[in-house]
């Protein structure tokens, strides 16, 4: 980290937010199937993935090739985690959200993510758009 930059407070907001479950938020058993969840994210154009290949530049730093295309293929991402651990989540989520990103178009959070094995890498970054100018 750079240290040249201040020392900030961290600062709370409580933001209102309602969950959706499908039935009543616990799981049904009924023989061999279970029946319940959570309701989908409804996101459409508002969140994108988008995955490159990384591979050492100049300076030995890993980042993607400059206009090489998104990697083409079929891939399973798997997030597992406890109730403690979904709930930090999404409270850097919503932190991610509510963050203020008007001085800053660009905004974005780098994360190194390894696999529980550890032979995979995953570099994920997190962009915070600015929300669209209202017409």
């Amino acid at each position: 980290m750079d240290d040249s930059f201040p020392d900030l407070p961290i600062s709370h907001r409580t933001v209102p937010l309602e969950v959706r479950f499908i039935g009543t938020g616990a799981l049904v058993a009924e023989g061999n199937a279970v029946y319940g969840g959570v309701v989908d994210p409804e996101v459409g154009d508002a969140i994108r993935l988008l995955m490159w290949r990384e591979v050492p530049d100049e300076a030995g730093l890993l980042n993607p090739v400059a206009g090489e295309p998104t990697v083409d293929g079929a891939f399973q991402l798997s997030l597992e985690g406890t109730a403690g651990g979904y709930r930090e989540l999404a409270r850097y989520l919503l932190a991610i959200a509510e963050l203020d990103v008007r001085a800053d178009a660009d905004f974005h959070e780098h994360h190194e993510v390894a696999s529980s094995d550890g032979r995979t890498r995953l570099h994920l970054i997190v962009r915070r758009q600015p929300e669209p100018a209202a017409t």
